[in-house]
């Protein structure tokens, strides 16, 4: 049976971050990336997302105690998603990802990830799918990884990153294993029962 800590996290505060930039807001996004990549330059990403807390809690007006929630929830977001682009190995590119795929066409690595047969996300600013690596054995695929993917993509609450904390968080029905170590392991039933409570 499963449990809430099976279940993906649900936004709390009603926002939702765009996968494309609108077109009204490209000239602001792009300021915005360009102070982002100038601070980057002089500080690490944690002290970056401390910046923009303080400077959200002191723009926000209108209130007598500073109301940085929605920030704060904003730049764990992003933080959050930081570090698990840099699990087990990081990311590769589909060009890169090719070599794990006997050297298929980029267009065919690509075509599989529409399809979600290969688990990834876009880099808005690179306007590119990364593919991370824990995904690939010298094989190929991870064993089981595609099935998992098929249950995941079924739910309609669950988008890429969903998908990259299911394979990365320790979950209670796996007692406390990762998704992934799990499927490493061969017990491939076992995963497909964990993503279908997580995706309920």
């Amino acid at each position: 049976m499963p449990t809430t800590l099976d279940r993906p996290t649900r936004p709390r505060m009603g926002y939702t971050i765009p996968t494309e930039v609108p077109p009204t807001w490209r000239k602001d996004v792009s300021k915005i990336e360009d102070l982002f990549q100038a601070l980057l330059s002089r500080h690490d990403v944690t002290e970056v997302a401390q910046f923009i807390v303080l400077a959200a809690t002191r723009n926000l007006v209108g209130t007598k105690k500073p109301q940085s929630g929605l920030a704060t929830a904003m730049v764990r977001g992003v933080l959050a998603r930081e570090n698990l682009k840099k699990e087990e190995g990081g990311s590769v590119s589909a060009e890169e990802a090719r070599e794990f795929l006997g050297n298929m066409t980029k267009t065919a690595v690509l075509d599989r990830f529409k399809k979600g047969q290969l688990l990834g996300w876009r880099e808005s600013r690179q306007n590119a799918v990364r593919f991370p690596v824990w995904q690939f054995t010298p094989q190929g695929v991870l064993p089981g990884l595609e099935e998992v993917l098929a249950i995941l993509r079924g739910s309609l609450g669950i988008d890429d990153w969903g998908a990259v904390l299911f394979f990365l968080n320790k979950r209670a029905s796996l007692n406390q294993e990762r998704p992934l170590d799990v499927l490493r392991r061969g017990d491939v039933e076992s995963v497909k029962s964990a993503a279908e409570g997580y995706a309920e």
